[in-house]
């Protein structure tokens, strides 16, 4: 993803310590030391806001470290396009994971965020 004036806010359940130290991982390079990553029981939690989040990464670290029938979303606010960007965490056939993405405006989001 671009560099820009962005949040991330994404929520997973269930969840545990693999997939906290993958996500971890996969941002503790860019995003430093403060708090933006919880595990709250079996809730695992995004809560971000900042100049550059790496998307790639964290979703393919959470494809690989979640457990098959974990749901959650994580939503990425491009403030600078003006748009919510929904990757929808889909457990596939055979243990395959994998996000499905739609981007809205901001100006359409309250209408989005019943989908």
């Amino acid at each position: 993803m671009k560099q820009g004036i962005a949040k991330v806010y994404a929520a997973f359940f269930p969840a545990g310590e693999t997939a906290l130290r993958a996500v971890e991982e996969a941002g503790a390079a860019a995003l430093g030391t403060e708090p933006w990553l919880f595990l709250e029981r079996d809730i695992l939690r995004i809560s971000w806001e900042g100049m550059y989040f790496p998307v790639d990464e964290a979703l393919e670290a959470l494809k690989r470290a979640l457990p098959p029938d974990a749901q959650g979303k994580f939503d990425y606010l491009d403030l600078e396009e003006w748009t919510l960007t929904r990757h929808v965490f889909q457990p596939g056939a055979g243990g395959e994971a994998a996000f499905n993405a739609a981007t809205r405006s901001l100006n359409h989001v309250l209408d989005y965020s019943g989908h």
